[in-house]
């Protein structure tokens, strides 16, 4: 299990979370979910680089650490004096203090050679620029998480010259290789440059295909290049020494292991963004589909939302109900299969709240906690009563 430790950074007074399979964090704009989510990508990728490198100290260099956190995920302004991070795993372990100057790294040498490549993918809430800007690919842009969506997009577009459903909406997304643009396809079989389709499709559109490419499509692609090649070799020698006590398959095993991608680790910024709750709900009940693949992947989403929290727990409350037994998982799967449902041990949700986060899992109940999820309306239903009275 994943452990993340923030204090004092940004919006951030102290965040402290245990990290499941499937995680969820919700809160007014500007409390610190985005740049919770920033950091959990960005540690997810420095153990995947020590691992793949097996050569911490680069990676742990205190200069490189917080430099490539702030640039890569533009948090320019955010670091204070008192700044932590720290970063727990099965195999690695690491922390970074901006009072010490110092990032620290540890091994658990038990899980050392036992871990499994990630495909680790941020899918920012800006994503909608590849949708509403024409020739976006001309664009010069820092590197930043905008420009590797963007780059990531070119490869998922690609991966759909035959179309694809968006959700149960009426409409398809195609992409047109002989001029380079996205299309949309209608029921009456009218056609739309993405460009000019309702800002709706102009947000959910580039977040369903990713999706659908990094969970499926991208796992039936070869990834051998280059650099693939120099840390193949890289591996040899370092597992040949490290390990030496291993045969020669056991060692290529280690070293297959750690190179392939297994499961695709998403991170993604406001979901809910310009679409109408019950397609929310399609959407949640269509993303844990594709965890629940061939390969089961991770998420961690950061939301404004309480319909995606209630559909969370709708899926929640189906696989707890479906282990109940088999009748009750049959009445269960007359409205959703068990490829849309989670274990309420795989799902933590949290609440940010005056910069600290808290989990609003309701343990008695094994669901994410009413409370959390009717607050906001109880709060408009409070004014709506008052006035009622008056």
């Amino acid at each position: 299990m994943k452990h993340l430790v923030i204090r004092h950074f940004g919006p951030i007074k102290e965040a402290d979370m245990d990290l499941r399979r499937v995680n969820i964090i919700i809160g007014p704009q500007s409390s610190g979910k985005s740049t919770i989510l920033k950091i959990a990508c960005f540690c997810d990728w420095m153990e995947r680089q020590i691992e793949l490198t097996q050569n911490p100290d680069k990676y742990c260099d205190s200069n490189f650490f917080i430099e490539n956190l702030i640039g890569f995920h533009k948090l320019e302004g955010y670091l204070q004096q008192e700044t932590y991070i720290r970063y727990e795993n099965d195999a690695v372990s690491f922390d970074y203090s901006e009072k010490n100057k110092k990032c620290t790294f540890k091994w658990n040498e038990a899980k050392r050679w036992k871990y499994k490549r990630t495909k680790i993918a941020y899918i920012p809430a800006e994503r909608n620029l590849v949708a509403a800007i024409p020739n976006w690919y001309q664009v010069n842009m820092n590197k930043d998480n905008i420009l590797d969506f963007m780059k990531e997009w070119e490869f998922a577009r690609k991966a759909f010259l035959k179309g694809e459903q968006i959700l149960d909406l009426p409409v398809k997304y195609e992409y047109n290789a002989y001029n380079q643009g996205d299309r949309i396809k209608l029921e009456n079989g009218k056609e739309l440059d993405l460009t000019v389709a309702s800002s709706g499709l102009q947000a959910l559109t580039p977040l369903y295909v990713m999706l659908r490419y990094l969970t499926s499509e991208y796992y039936k692609e070869a990834h051998t290049n280059v650099e693939q090649d120099m840390l193949r070799q890289n591996l040899h020698e370092v597992v040949a020494k490290e390990c030496a006590g291993l045969t020669k398959g056991e060692q290529q095993n280690i070293i297959d292991t750690i190179l392939t991608p297994h499961h695709t680790d998403l991170f993604v910024e406001e979901p809910e963004a310009h679409i109408f709750p019950s397609t929310q709900k399609s959407f949640v009940y269509s993303l844990v589909e594709m965890l629940n693949g061939n390969v089961q992947h991770t998420c961690f989403l950061a939301t404004h939302s309480p319909y995606i929290l209630t559909a969370f727990n709708n899926i929640i409350l189906a696989g707890e109900t479906m282990a109940m037994s088999k009748e009750k998982a049959d009445k269960v799967s007359v409205i959703m299969p068990k490829r849309q449902t989670l274990c309420y041990d795989e799902v933590a949700a949290f609440e940010m709240s005056n910069g600290r986060n808290h989990s609003i899992m309701d343990e008695d109940f094994r669901l994410i906690s009413a409370d959390a999820i009717d607050a906001a309306s109880q709060e408009i239903s409070n004014d709506f009563d008052y006035l009622l009275n008056i």
